[in-house]
């Protein structure tokens, strides 16, 4: 029995100076996917009623970067989307006839080691006048 313990023991302690053992350590890359993320999904409201807005333009904008978000879906679930793969803090700008320019400021998009992290905003638009 003691020599079983013993040999147990060497055996542990050889993985772990080889930094096999445990979890704490992997030993293997991460291996990311072969998707492209967006950094932004937007969702536009009217302040109002709580309806989305799916026919606004929303535009995200970092510095002298700047790029129309791309919408997606229709109706309750319409949405604006986009860069990809883009971090970077952001000025969110949505516009649409009738209503005042909202932009929101200072949305920080990080990412990983692989993709960035996205970031959801709801933005409500107000009626001109």
């Amino acid at each position: 029995m003691r020599m079983r313990l013993t040999a147990a023991l060497s055996l542990l302690a050889a993985a772990a100076s080889l930094g096999l053992a445990g979890c704490d350590t992997p030993t293997e890359p991460r291996v990311c996917t072969a998707i492209a993320v967006d950094a932004l999904v937007v969702t536009v409201v009217d302040a109002s009623s709580g309806q989305r807005i799916c026919d606004a333009k929303v535009v995200a904008i970092d510095g002298s970067f700047s790029e129309d978000l791309r919408p997606f879906g229709s109706g309750p679930d319409c949405t604006y989307s986009g860069p990809t793969e883009r971090a970077g803090v952001y000025a969110i700008r949505a516009t649409k006839a009738g209503y005042e320019i909202v932009t929101m400021n200072g949305v920080r998009v990080t990412r990983d080691e692989c993709h960035v992290i996205p970031v959801m905003v709801t933005i409500q638009l107000r009626r001109n006048g």
